[in-house]
């Protein structure tokens, strides 16, 4: 059974030294740096800036279009950048794409991936520190979400998340909404399960015990937790509207412009 508690920057986490991303370590005992959850032996931050590294899958907006590439907004203080020498797909300017990391360094440099292009949805900013527990383990929460809704969902490490498809988005911001001011809560899943349940949706959660079938493209479980499953995006379809949906720091709700 997951042991999980919420901690505040300052707290003792573990008697004994654990080198731990957000955490500090002082007479051989480590302390959380930033407001955060423990779950067994890890510390998953709530409040953090989003710094991009190798891996991590991202949704971006096309900025700019060059001879070289194409450069991206990706929610964060520099562009990414996308070569033309390492995609076959052409990107207009406005286009939003899913991909991922290939290299990123100190001063800025972000270099993409598997750029795919995606359709005309929903565009939401989230905060980068609320997105593991949006996706879940092995991605259990965002099957329930895509699941409950009926929509299709790519959740970016850097905080954009699209929305998509034929299914109830407006029921999926509510719910992202949801997971976005209980992410400090124990038994989230259930809960986001319920509450999809209550305003029109149908899912169930997986026993705790049962293993969760990864969906088609997915890391089998053991991979990484973070990040979305690299679904293939429909080719040849531009973007016909963007929103970016911001949130209220203060309240922490979701609301269209």
């Amino acid at each position: 059974m997951k042991i999980e508690r919420i901690v505040v920057p300052g707290e003792l986490i573990w008697e004994q030294e654990m080198r731990v991303p957000n955490t500090v370590v002082v007479d051989g005992k480590t302390y959380a740096a930033v407001l955060g959850m423990v779950r067994d032996d890890k510390f998953i931050p709530l409040e953090l800036v989003y710094k991009a590294k190798a891996g991590d899958n991202v949704v971006g907006v096309v900025t700019d279009v060059r001879h070289a590439g194409y450069s991206v907004d990706l929610n964060m203080a520099y562009n990414g950048f996308i070569s033309s020498k390492f995609t076959r797909v052409s990107f207009k300017q406005g286009d939003l794409i899913y991909g991922r990391i290939k290299f990123a360094d100190e001063v800025g440099n972000v270099d993409i991936t598997d750029a795919k292009r995606l359709p005309a949805g929903k565009l939401l900013n989230v905060p980068a520190s609320k997105v593991p527990r949006i996706i879940g383990k092995r991605s259990s929460m965002l099957n329930v979400l895509r699941d409950g809704t009926g929509c299709s969902i790519f959740v970016g490490n850097n905080g954009y998340i699209w929305i998509g498809g034929k299914g109830n988005i407006q029921l999926a911001l509510k719910t992202i909404n949801f997971i976005i001011r209980k992410a400090h809560t124990r038994g989230l899943t259930d809960a986001v399960a319920g509450y999809l349940n209550e305003h029109g949706g149908n899912v169930t959660v997986p026993p705790r015990d049962a293993p969760i079938e990864a969906a088609p493209g997915e890391e089998q479980p053991g991979a990484r937790d973070v990040g979305a499953p690299m679904e293939q995006a429909p080719e040849g379809v531009q973007v016909e509207q963007v929103e970016v949906v911001e949130e209220k720091e203060e309240k922490l709700d979701i609301e269209e412009m």
